[in-house]
């Protein structure tokens, strides 16, 4: 009765030091924190390093005669930085409740229509936008939480790919969401009275920033999550659900918080994207789009921070690498379309918990 008293305190209380005498059968694989990042440095020095180097990228071009930098090189890492966000939503969900979800496209395209329509037709601010279309996404995410809640496995697949689906013939055909067309024109928003696509030498430079500083937040919220109550319950749930029900675990309450939360930051993803593109299309809705997001996660390493943001810089700049491959030598197929499989395959046989996931994840 002792040991089992103690095992009970660490599931359900989050203790960090897990007392030496608790015999288990099975170690949970609890979150150990993120608090060394690149070359065994600190997060906060990651951050400072990380942060010189975006300046250095977004304005080096001001004070040299020719341009250093391309500007196509910036929009990548826009995109790198765009799906980053997404991937660490979706790690909330994949990664640390361990269920899988080919509908995350919607809560992204959610947040895209949610900023354009309240900008176009409400004539609503930008910054205003992204908290009422992620509150949209979060209450619209309600309905397959439900789901959620009742199966797991291939017929959770199935039901978010549904719903992902759903909501893409929603955008078709309706009218005032301008159709498969899609609603072009959206203005660029506006910090401190300037417009962020006049900031820096390309327009570019200013959603690089607010990229950066929204990924670097979420990879501070999700380390705090970790090491948090919540985070030994998403572990604990992961693990074995049963098992956490009968620790006295809401494994209801913590499933929603989960979706809610993924949902509400995949939103947040689709506000900068029609920001920074200026157009918005059921395009964001697809499958594709779901199934090359949950990819990320897998790819770089479920519920690791540092994963889910390698895992999109990788799957963003390999298909642009290949794609200038395949134009410079005149390929007639496109090379990534191969590599993409052989790259699942080899992560699947080679490394299941991704390139910088926990051993314990395989």
């Amino acid at each position: 009765m002792k040991n089992d008293s103690a095992a009970s305190e660490v599931l359900t209380a989050g203790i960090e030091n897990v007392p030496a005498d608790v015999p288990t059968k099975k170690k949970f694989a609890l979150p150990k924190g993120n608090s060394k990042w690149f070359f065994g440095t600190s997060g906060k020095t990651t951050f400072i390093g990380a942060a010189i180097v975006l300046l250095v990228i977004c304005f080096l071009d001001s004070f040299t005669p020719v341009k250093v930098i391309p500007a196509y090189a910036k929009h990548i890492l826009v995109s790198c930085l765009i799906y980053a966000i997404l991937a660490l939503g979706l790690n909330f969900v994949s990664g640390y409740i361990g269920q899988t979800s080919l509908g995350h496209a919607a809560f992204f395209g959610i947040g895209a229509y949610g900023t354009a329509v309240l900008m176009k037709y409400a004539g609503i601010d930008f910054w205003l936008t992204i908290p009422i279309a992620a509150c949209i996404a979060a209450l619209a995410a309600l309905p397959l939480v439900a789901s959620a809640l009742r199966v797991k496995g291939s017929f959770l697949v199935v039901i978010t790919y549904g719903f992902g689906e759903v909501l893409r013939y929603v955008a078709i055909n309706t009218d005032s969401l301008g159709g498969s067309s899609g609603i072009p024109g959206i203005k660029a928003p506006t910090i401190f009275g300037m417009k962020m696509s006049k900031i820096g030498p390309t327009g570019k430079e200013g959603y690089l920033i607010l990229c950066f500083l929204i990924v670097a937040l979420l990879a501070f919220f999700m380390n705090r999550i970790e090491k948090s109550r919540t985070g030994y319950a998403f572990a604990a749930i992961r693990e074995d659900e049963i098992a956490a029900v009968a620790m006295g675990i809401h494994t209801k309450y913590y499933k929603i918080l989960a979706f809610v939360i993924s949902a509400f930051i995949c939103s947040i993803a689709g506000s900068i994207q029609v920001a920074y593109s200026s157009f918005v299309s059921p395009e964001l809705l697809t499958s594709t789009q779901s199934i090359l997001i949950l990819t990320m996660v897998i790819v770089g390493g479920r519920r690791s921070i540092k994963g889910a943001i390698l895992g999109a810089g990788l799957m963003t700049i390999l298909p642009e690498i290949l794609h200038s491959i395949k134009d410079a030598i005149g390929l007639p197929f496109d090379p990534w379309y191969i590599l993409y499989g052989l790259i699942l395959v080899i992560v699947m046989r080679v490394r299941p918990q991704g390139f910088w996931g926990n051993a314990s994840d395989a």
